[in-house]
Order: C-alpha cells, then structure tokens, then sequence
C-alpha cells in the first residue's frame, strides 16, 4: 500500500469517529451506545433556620395545667410574605409538652397561629425568621367559658344510665371547677348515682340534647377499644355515633367515680370512695 492510499484510509477512519461522537445523545442512538458528559444538578435548597416557643394554660384560672398532661394544642406556621398568608406547617404538641419547634424555615416574616379546644386561640404576628434559632418566646392561652359545655350526663347500656335518664340528675356530672367535670356518690347533683352492676357497657359523656338512643353526642373513645376499671387520664374523643362510643368493663358490681376534664380532654373512672356520712354526700 502506498503513502498516499495509507493516508486516505487514516483521514477516513478519523472522520468516521468524529460523526460518531458528534451524533451522541440524538434520538437515533440507543441508550447506552455512547458515554456523553453529564451535569451535576444542585439539590433541593434546605433551610437552616428554626422557630421554638411555649405555651402557658391560664395561670389565674386552671393552675395545675402548670404540669402534664397538658391540653391538645395545635400550633400553625404561616408565611406572611404571601397574599393570603401561607401555610407552611402545623404541630402537634404531645400531652407532655408545651413547647414546639418548627425546622428548616425560611428567612422572612411568619406568623403563628396557637389554638386549644377549650381556650382562647392567639396569633404572633411578624415573626422574623432568620438563618439561625430564633425564640418566639411564651404564648398564654386564656379558658373560654364558652367553650366548656353547659352540662353533661353518664348516657348509654349501663342499667340506670339508659337515654330516658338524660337531664335526670342522677346520672348528671357537676362541674366544680371550670371545665372539670365529677359523678359519684360524694359528688352529685340532687341524688346519689345508681350502683352499676358487674358487666361491659357502651355510653358516652353526653354534652348535647340534640342526643338520640342511638347518636349520643359528647366525649367517648372508641368502640373497638374496651378499657376496664379503673380507666385513670385516658383521651376523650369529642364526637358522635356509635363509632365514638365509649366500651368499659366494670370488674364487679358497685359504686363507681367519674371525672370528664374537658381542658385537657381526658376522662377517669374509678371505684368510688364510700361516703363518711350521709350528709356528706350532698
């Protein structure tokens, strides 16, 4: 083979490879066939910054909510740079908490919004977050009188208790302090609770008249759960229907104490303590 012809072939075959490499990545190549170059695409951005803060319960009018359990509270995040404000995320404080902490915000204006059943929900508004931690500092949450129901009665299966006893006063729970609500054989209206015989029973804490038999409305559970005396600060589930029926076994036949705490929405039953002396059942 001469030079020249030596040549020709090489300049063709160099040419060839330089297609190859400029047609990469066309439509008509199947994957794999040639190695192209690829970019490093950044990541999602992620915040530094934080938002902690507590929240006090009424001081002045509910001072053992100094300690746990504390009420269900719910704390929202919004950002206040948008038009409606937006917002950004919600917490749940546990029972054993008062204090809350948002992560991985963004710099700007924000606001919170802090609520509980039974108080006065409160706003902080112009938050500054920042990169770093920053400390909303305290939140008080007054009680509202109005939140608290007008009254409340022991309604369900338990002989003695049944729907027609609603408004009674026998099975009826005095609230002698705000939001704190007692049945038992020291603690009653005008007549002392029935005695209720050993057995698993359905009812509920009942809050409203608009109550039928069969939809009782107030705080009960679940009825796939049976508890058993003593039942001591179990969650009271504010609904209505069969579904949030409360089912409790009543080890043996006897006097019982029922205590509803509508602030921290919880409810404790045990064997009642018998009185000292007739009069002091009153």
């Amino acid at each position: 083979m001469t030079r020249s012809r030596l040549a020709v072939r090489l300049l063709a075959v160099a040419a060839a490879t330089l297609s190859l490499g400029f047609a990469a990545g066309c439509g008509r190549n199947r994957p794999g066939t040639v190695l192209s170059p690829s970019v490093l695409r950044p990541g999602p951005l992620v915040y530094t910054g934080q938002i902690v803060g507590a929240v006090l319960y009424d001081t002045l009018h509910t001072p053992d909510l100094a300690s746990a359990p504390y009420p269900p509270t719910r704390v929202e995040l919004y950002d206040k740079q948008t038009k409606p404000a937006t917002l950004l995320a919600v917490a749940t404080l546990a029972p054993s908490s008062r204090v809350y902490t948002f992560k991985h915000v963004k710099p700007g204006v924000d606001s919170l919004y802090i609520s509980s059943p039974i108080f006065y929900a409160r706003s902080l508004t112009d938050v500054a977050a920042s990169d770093g931690y920053v400390d909303a500092g305290s939140v008080m949450l007054t009680i509202n009188p109005n939140s608290v129901a007008n009254s409340m009665d022991v309604i369900g299966s338990i002989p003695g208790y049944a729907f027609d006893q609603l408004g009674m006063n026998t099975t009826t729970l005095l609230q002698n302090t705000l939001g704190i609500w007692d049945l038992s054989p020291t603690s009653f209206l005008f007549e002392p609770p029935p005695t209720i015989p050993a057995g698993t029973y359905r009812f509920k804490f009942v809050t409203s008249y608009a109550s039928t038999a069969t939809n009782l409305i107030g705080y009960g559970g679940s009825q796939a759960e049976t508890l058993t005396v003593p039942v001591i600060g179990h969650a009271a589930i504010l609904g209505s229907g069969p579904a949030t029926d409360l089912v409790v076994r009543f080890p043996t036949t006897g006097d019982y104490a029922f205590t509803v705490d509508e602030r921290r929405q919880r409810f404790s039953i045990v064997v009642a303590t018998a009185p000292a002396s007739p009069f002091a059942r009153r």
